[in-house]
């Protein structure tokens, strides 16, 4: 029988420590020190959610998803923050392509 694949943090700690350490310090600045609660938690995981999603991380997705869950976020707001990811993505694309774009108008 096949070993489950690792997680990236899995392999992170394995192959370089000294990071996955930092990693793990940074998300505890983020979410645990009262100087940086201005913005509440809940907002953070959903924002996690999103540039997850945009960025192409199944992995992460999923892992800001279980933990949105696990603190109380709803299934309603998850996906109202994926499909906000979504649109994003969508208007960068829409940037991305626009000096082609203007490219092809010089040329008509």
């Amino acid at each position: 029988m096949n070993k489950p694949e690792k997680t990236p943090m899995e392999l992170l700690k394995h192959f370089a420590p000294e990071f996955a350490e930092n990693q793990m310090q940074e998300k505890s600045l983020i979410f645990e020190n009262e100087k940086y609660q201005k913005v509440p938690n809940k907002y953070k995981m959903l924002i996690g959610i999103g540039v997850a999603a945009s960025l192409g991380s199944d992995t992460c997705t999923q892992m800001w998803t279980k933990m949105a869950k696990q603190n109380g976020v709803t299934n309603e707001e998850i996906v109202e923050a994926m499909q906000v990811a979504r649109y994003m993505k969508q208007a960068t694309v829409n940037d991305t392509i626009a000096n082609s774009l203007n490219m092809l108008t010089e040329k008509e």
